[in-house]
C-alpha cells in the first residue's frame, strides 16, 4: 500500500511547488516594471528638474574680464551737454592684476597638477571627477575633499565660475548651474583666459586675492619672480587658505608643497633634479604689502572708483578683485556728476597755504597742522559736484578721503537735524516759540543728573527757538529734544536724513555698551562713532529742496567697451519733512549766517546763504553745513587723530571765526561768482505774524516799551499754528528808584517810577554754583520783584496821638501791676484778647 501510495503523493505536491514559482515569477515581473515605471519618471522628473535649473542659469558677460583696455572717467559740460575727459585709469596702475605672461610656468604648471590635471582636455567639466563627487555626494560617503590628489569635483573652470559670482552653496541646482556655466565659458574664452582669471580670483589667506597679492604678501616680491618652491607654496594655500597658511602652519604649508612638487614630477612638468632643488630650498617668507598705485588721482575720482568698485560687487555680483580688473583694464566709461568749476574754487583754497595762515588756523603753536574736508552737492539732484579729502596738495593715490571715510562728532550741526526739524515737523515747536534758558536738571541714560552748560557758560533766559539755534544754545535744544523724544528723534535722523551711523544699542569688543540714544548724543552731537561730512551735507539738502532728501552719488552711469550700459544711477529720494518745514528751518537758519554763529559764511552780491555752525568739546572738531538756493555744502575742520584745539598761533581758536565757516564762504563766495541772487522760494501755507520774542504771542502795548528796546519782531509760522493771544509775559508796574522794589502807596511820589517787566510763565529757582552763588539766566535783571515791596515807608501818624497812646499803654501797665499783687489767676482782659487775636490773624 505504502509503495502505490507514495508517487501519488508527490503527484500531488508537484502542482504546488509550480504554483508557487508562477507567483513569485509574475511578482518580480510585476516589480521589475513598477521599477522601470518608477524609473522612468524619477528620470522625467530629475531630467526637468535638471532643464528647469539648467533654463534659469544666467551666463556670464566673460569677455568685460578678459580685456587690457585704458577706462576713461568723464564729466558733462554745462555749456554745450557734451562729455569731457577728466582722468584715465590705467592697467598698469593696478598692480594686483597680473598677465598670464608674467605669471612663471612652473606656478601655472603646479596649480593645473595639483587642482584639475585634465584642465586643457575637458570641455569645462571633468566627468570623471563629477560622477566620483557625485557618488560620495548621494551615498555618503567620505567626501573627494579628504583626498589631497582629487581636489573634489570642480575644475578650474568651475572654481573660476565660483570666483565670479561668490555662489559657494554645496545644493546640487548650484552644482548643475556651475557645471553648465563651466560648459559656456570654456567654448568662450581659451585655457590661457580661464586660467589667468582664475590665477587672478582665488583666495589666498592674508587678505590676498590672486597671486601677485600673494606673493607680495608671502615673499615681498613681484609673481614673475618666485622660484619653483616658493610658487608650489603659495598654490598650496589654496585649498583650505587657513590650514595652509605659511605664516600659521608653516609645516602643513611645506607638506604640501612638496605633494604638489611630487604630482608635477609624476605628470613630466619638472625632472627629478628640479624637483629635489625645490624640495631642499628654504623658503624664507617676508611679511610684505601690495605695491601702492603711483598716480594721484583726485578725491573726486577716488570717490568715484570706490563707488563703482562697490556697485559692481553689490548689482553685478563680481569679486573686488574681478571689479578693479575692469575698471582699469577694462576700456570702461565712467560719466562722473563733477562740475569742474566747482571742484575748482574749493582746490583753489584747500590747496593755497597762505589762504590758511591769513586766518590764522593754519597751524598750532606746536607745529601741528590740523586738516579740513569739504563736499558740495546739487541738491535738487543729488550729484556731489565737488570734493577735499584734506588739505594741501594730494601726494598718492586712493588716501583717506576725510570727506567721505572719516566719521566725526558733529557737535551742533546735529541741532538742525536731529532737535529743530523734528521738532517743527511733529508740532511740538514754531519758530516763535519760547524756551528758557536757565540751568536745567535732566536724567540722560545711567547718568543720574545731567546740566548742559552752553558754550559761554552764560544762560539767556526766555529765548525763541530762532534765537536758540541762531546763537547753537545747548539748554533749550536739549529741552526741544525731550520733547520730541529720544525714539523719534533718532528714527529722523536715520530714515528721513540718511545718517546710517548712529548707534541703536551695541555691544562692542572692549566688552562695553553703546548707544546714541541720549540728550548728549542727539542734542549736542557725541556720538558714538559720528557722521561723514558727506551724509551731513546730505542731511541739509531737504532743506532747500522743498523738503525732499536725496541720497548723494558721484556718477551717473558706466559703460562697458562695446559701449553698453553695465551701471546706472537714478535719483533716489524720499519726503523727509513738508515743504513748509523746510522752508521754516531755512528762515531761522539765514539768521545763524546773518547774525549768528556762522555770520563768516556770508555770501556777497546778496546772496542768501543759511546754515549752522558746530564745535565739539574741548574744541576737537570745528563745522559748517550750510546752502544757498544752488548749493549744499559742507566744512570740517580739526586733527586726524582728535585733539583740543583750544588755541592756535595768534590767539584762541574760540575767540575767533569758527574756521568751517570762514572755508565754507570763501569757497561758496567763488562759486556764486556772476549767479544770479535769488530768494529761498516760499511755499504755500506760510503765514507772517507780529509777536513778542519773550513770549511767543502777539504783542501787547508793554511789549514795545521793554528796558531793551521793543521786544516785537515778525515771524514765520505754518497757518494755523500761529499765536491768537496776546503776550502774558510783559507787564507794567511802579517802584520805588530808591531801592528798585515794588512801591506802595506810602512811597513819596517823586520816588516812583512805572517800569515795565517780564514775569516767568514758570518761575525759575536759581541753581546755586560750587561757591553757593544763585546762577541767574541773563534776563534776571528784568523781572519782576514778586513780593518784594518797599518796607521803608509807613502810614504817617501826628505827634499828639503818639502822646495819647504812649499814656494809655503806661497807665495799663501800672493797673496790671497792681492786679498781679492781689489776683494772680484772673483771665485776660477784654483788650488783651483783641491784641492777641490781632496777632494770631497777622501770622
Amino acid at each position: 500500500m505504502s509503495t502505490t501510495n507514495q508517487p501519488s503523493r508527490r503527484r500531488r505536491q508537484k502542482p504546488k511547488k509550480e504554483k508557487k514559482g508562477i507567483f513569485f515569477s509574475s511578482f518580480f515581473k510585476l516589480l521589475l516594471v513598477v521599477g522601470l515605471f518608477a524609473a522612468v519618471i524619477g528620470i522625467g522628473i530629475a531630467g526637468g528638474t535638471l532643464y528647469g535649473w539648467i533654463d534659469t542659469t544666467e551666463q556670464l558677460n566673460i569677455k568685460d574680464f578678459s580685456l587690457d583696455f585704458t577706462s576713461f572717467v568723464y564729466y558733462i559740460d554745462n555749456e554745450t551737454g557734451e562729455p569731457v575727459e577728466l582722468e584715465r585709469l590705467h592697467g598698469t596702475e593696478n598692480r594686483v592684476w597680473v598677465d598670464l605672461s608674467q605669471i612663471p610656468k612652473h606656478m601655472q604648471d603646479a596649480c593645473i597638477a595639483i587642482e584639475d590635471q585634465r584642465f586643457r582636455q575637458h570641455p569645462g567639466f571633468d566627468l570623471k571627477r563629477t560622477v566620483h563627487a557625485t557618488l560620495h555626494y548621494f551615498l555618503g560617503k567620505v567626501g573627494l575633499k579628504n583626498d589631497p590628489l582629487a581636489g573634489g569635483g570642480s575644475t578650474l573652470t568651475q572654481q573660476l565660475i565660483k570666483n565670479l559670482t561668490n555662489e559657494k552653496d554645496v545644493e546640487a541646482q548650484r552644482k548643475v548651474q556651475e557645471i553648465w556655466r563651466a560648459f559656456h565659458l570654456d567654448k568662450k574664452l581659451s585655457k590661457d583666459q580661464i586660467l589667468e582669471l582664475y590665477l587672478n580670483t582665488i583666495h589666498l589667506g592674508q587678505g590676498s586675492n590672486g597671486v601677485q597679492a600673494a606673493s607680495n604678501t608671502y615673499f615681498g616680491k613681484d609673481v614673475s619672480e618666485l622660484s619653483l618652491a616658493e610658487a608650489a607654496s603659495i598654490i598650496g594655500i589654496t585649498q583650505y587658505p587657513s590650514l595652509y597658511n605659511p605664516f600659521l602652519n608653516p609645516e602643513k604649508n611645506k607638506e604640501k608643497q612638496e605633494l604638489i612638487l611630487k604630482k608635477m614630477l609624476e605628470l613630466g612638468y619638472i625632472d627629478q633634479a628640479q624637483h629635489d632643488e625645490a624640495v631642499n630650498e628654504k623658503l624664507a617668507f617676508k611679511k610684505g604689502t601690495e605695491r601702492e598705485r603711483t598716480s594721484k588721482q583726485s578725491y573726486f575720482v577716488d570717490q568715484v572708483i570706490s563707488d563703482v568698485l562697490d556697485d559692481l560687487v553689490k548689482e553685478k555680483k563680481y569679486t573686488r578683485q574681478l571689479a578693479s580688473k575692469m575698471l582699469y583694464t577694462g576700456g570702461l566709461k565712467i560719466y562722473a556728476t563733477i562740475d569742474p568749476k566747482v571742484q575748482n574754487a574749493m582746490d583753489k583754497f584747500y590747496a593755497d597755504e597762505n589762504f590758511w595762515k591769513s586766518n590764522k588756523f593754519a597751524t598750532f603753536k606746536d607745529g601741528n597742522t590740523p586738516e579740513s574736508a569739504m563736499l558740495i552737492m546739487d541738491p535738487y539732484t543729488g550729484q556731489v559736484k565737488g570734493m577735499a579729502g584734506g588739505r594741501g596738495q594730494k601726494t598718492a593715490n586712493r588716501t583717506l578721503n576725510r570727506a567721505t571715510q572719516a566719521l566725526r562728532q558733529p557737535g551742533s550741526t546735529i541741532k538742525s537735524i536731529g532737535v529743530y526739524a523734528p521738532a517743527i515737523e511733529y508740532g511740538y515747536l514754531t519758530p516763535g516759540s519760547i524756551i528758557d534758558d536757565v540751568p536745567t536738571i535732566f536724567k540722560d541714560g545711567s547718568k543720574s543728573t545731567w546740566v548742559p552748560r552752553n558754550y559761554d557758560g552764560k544762560f539767556m533766559g526766555l529765548t525763541t527757538a530762532r534765537k536758540a539755534i541762531e546763537r547753537s544754545r545747548n539748554v533749550p535744544a536739549v529741552k526741544v529734544l525731550e520733547k520730541v523724544g529720544i525714539d523719534k528723534s533718532f528714527e529722523f535722523l536715520q530714515k528721513n536724513l540718511g545718517i546710517t551711523t548712529l548707534v541703536e544699542r551695541e555691544k562692542r569688543a572692549d566688552g562695553k555698551v553703546y548707544s546714541d540714544k541720549f540728550f548728549n548724543s542727539l542734542a549736542l552731537g557725541g556720538l558714538t562713532d559720528g557722521i561723514s561730512v558727506m551724509e551731513m551735507t546730505a542731511a541739509y539738502v531737504p532743506f532747500v529742496n522743498r523738503g525732499i532728501y536725496t541720497r548723494p552719488y558721484t556718477y551717473t552711469k558706466v559703460l562697458n567697451h562695446e559701449g553698453k550700459v553695465i551701471l546706472e544711477k537714478t535719483k533716489e529720494s524720499h519726503v523727509a519733512m513738508s515743504e513748509q518745514t523746510a522752508f521754516l528751518m531755512t528762515k531761522m537758519m539765514e539768521g545763524v549766517v546773518i547774525q549768528g554763529t556762522g555770520t563768516a559764511a556770508r555770501l556777497s552780491n546778496n546772496m542768501p546763504a543759511a546754515g549752522k555752525t558746530g564745535t565739539t568739546s574741548l574744541f576737537r572738531d570745528k563745522w559748517f553745513a550750510g546752502y544757498s538756493p544752488y548749493y549744499v555744502g559742507c566744512v570740517w575742520y580739526g586733527f586726524d587723530e582728535p585733539e583740543n584745539m583750544h588755541t592756535l598761533t595768534n590767539g584762541g581758536l574760540q575767540a575767533r571765526a569758527n574756521p568751517g565757516a570762514v572755508v565754507w564762504g570763501a569757497v561758496m563766495n567763488e562759486i556764486h561768482k556772476g549767479m544770479e541772487a535769488k530768494q529761498f522760494v516760499q511755499p504755500r501755507d506760510i503765514v507772517k505774524v507780529t509777536i513778542c520774542r519773550d513770549s511767543g504771542l502777539k504783542p501787547n502795548e508793554y511789549c514795545y516799551k521793554d528796558p531793551r528796546g521793543s521786544r516785537v519782531y515778525t515771524e514765520y509760522f505754518k497757518k494755523g499754528t500761529e499765536p491768537t493771544k496776546k503776550c502774558n509775559v510783559h507787564v507794567l508796574e511802579k517802584i520805588d528808584t530808591a531801592n528798585n522794589l515794588l512801591a506802595t502807596e506810602y512811597c513819596p511820589p517823586e520816588q516812583v517810577e512805572e517800569r515795565v517787566f517780564i514775569v516767568r510763565p514758570e518761575p525759575y529757582v536759581p541753581i546755586k554754583n560750587q561757591w553757593g552763588t544763585p546762577i541767574l539766566p541773563q534776563d534776571a535783571q528784568y523781572e519782576l520783584p514778586a513780593e518784594e515791596y518797599c518796607n521803608e515807608h509807613g502810614p504817617e501818624e501826628d505827634e499828639e496821638d503818639v502822646d495819647r497812646d504812649l499814656d494809655r499803654d503806661r497807665d495799663r501797665d501800672l493797673d496790671r501791676d497792681r492786679d498781679d499783687d492781689t489776683d494772680t489767676d484772673r483771665g485776660m482782659d477784654e483788650e488783651e484778647i483783641i491784641r492777641l487775636e490781632d496777632l494770631l490773624i497777622n501770622q
